[in-house]
């Protein structure tokens, strides 16, 4: 009668032991994997361009084409960044078609069009064309003291980021596929 009670009691233990385990497995198993968000990096590209007062027009236009983390993090890029003024000289229509959702792709070509992949300063820069991140070329012009894409002026260079260098242009680079899209032209 005891070995019949101390099986039955050995028996619960085993089970008991095992309990755990295996409803420890089962709770991981139904966890869902944790995704890291995304943060723009201190110093880089987007967070350089979203905190200048001169720049907010790009600032928004990178958000609404989801670019701000691309040029916001890893990589290195050189962007030749059109200011507020530059997006000023688009008709007011033009621009504010561009950030609908709908025109998200469109959006995405016009502003991959004003990045070069790397790190190009100024002084590396040479005449010919340069292929962009839209996969278009742009044109590039040097003179002794000018630096000129697509034939508009560089005003600032080599703005240094943590993932690259920045180069202020005055002028909205419209890009060959994007040529009668609401009235863009070159």
């Amino acid at each position: 009668m005891k070995t019949k009670h101390i099986r039955q009691i050995l028996l619960l233990l085993s089970m008991a032991a095992l309990t755990p385990a295996t409803y420890s497995k089962e709770v991981v198993a139904e966890k869902t994997p944790v995704v890291e968000k995304e943060t723009l990096q201190k110093g880089s590209l987007t967070s350089m361009i979203h905190d200048s007062v001169t720049f907010s027009t790009l600032s928004k236009a990178l958000a609404a084409a989801e670019l701000d983390m691309t040029l916001g993090n890893k990589g290195e890029f050189t962007i030749f960044a059109p200011t507020d003024d530059a997006f000023g000289k688009l008709p007011a229509a033009v621009l504010a078609k561009l950030l609908l959702p709908e025109n998200k792709e469109k959006l995405r070509s016009l502003l991959l069009y004003h990045v070069v992949a790397g790190k190009v300063l100024a002084a590396e820069l040479k005449d010919g064309e340069v292929k962009t991140m839209n996969g278009e070329k742009i044109t590039v012009a040097i003179s002794r003291d000018t630096i000129k894409i697509n034939s508009e002026k560089v005003f600032s260079a080599d703005v240094a980021a943590n993932n690259g260098v920045m180069h202020s242009i005055g002028t909205v680079l419209i890009p060959k596929s994007l040529e009668g899209f609401a009235g863009l032209s070159k």
